[in-house]
């Protein structure tokens, strides 16, 4: 997927100057003068990648606080936050809330375009980690309760004859379940499970 800046900033003079910039590096600009105009036009698009440019204090509903609200709904896409008024707490607050850089305006127009293309980085990352745990989940999807329930006694450690027991089956059934599942997966052993499981754990899928 392409790279996209998305610039929300109240100030059409910061929008207009920024976008001139940014674009001048041969990178594609789209501007919102609010969050609400931003959520609104990009409402159930969870994946969308590239970097989003956030202006801290606008009216009406600031940056600051739209980050802090919950869970942050476009995973893949880093946040830089600008600032006019810049405070040790408020760059505290941005990164608890996962931001990727903090910029206080009047902005360094070099710092900014080597942190955008930084953020492009991460952003391609993480898109290609969250393809990586897509595939996952979807061959994780076609086991079966039961194939499914063998595979996570024996990531707990159990060997076969032990889930067996605690399954009140055959260790043969257990066996042909643990064939079928590592089939379905794509994996070859107990350890590819475990490291592919951990990875749906650890990433959050958009959607």
């Amino acid at each position: 997927m392409d790279n996209v800046i998305y610039l929300i900033d109240d100030d059409a003079s910061v929008r207009e100057s920024l976008a001139f910039l940014l674009s001048g590096m041969r990178w594609e600009v789209k501007t919102w003068d609010s969050v609400d105009g931003f959520t609104a036009a990009h409402r159930g698009e969870t994946a969308l990648v590239g970097c989003l440019l956030l202006d801290m204090r606008m009216p009406g509903k600031g940056g600051l606080t739209w980050l802090e609200e919950g869970e942050w709904p476009w995973p893949l896409l880093p946040v830089i936050v600008m600032t006019g008024h810049g405070t040790v707490d408020a760059c505290r607050r941005a990164f608890r809330s996962g931001v990727f850089e903090f910029f206080t305006k009047p902005l360094d127009a070099d710092k900014l375009i080597e942190t955008v293309g930084l953020a492009f980085e991460e952003s391609q990352r993480r898109f290609a980690l969250w393809q990586d745990v897509s595939q996952i989940n979807a061959r994780v999807e076609q086991l079966t309760a039961r194939e499914h329930e063998v595979l996570v006694v024996l990531m707990e450690g159990c060997s076969n004859k032990e889930a067996a027991l605690r399954l009140n089956l055959s260790p043969r059934t257990v066996e042909a379940h643990r064939a079928a599942a590592f089939a379905k997966l794509g994996v070859s052993s107990l350890v590819q499970a475990i490291r592919d499981y951990d990875k749906l754990q650890s990433v959050k899928l958009p959607g």
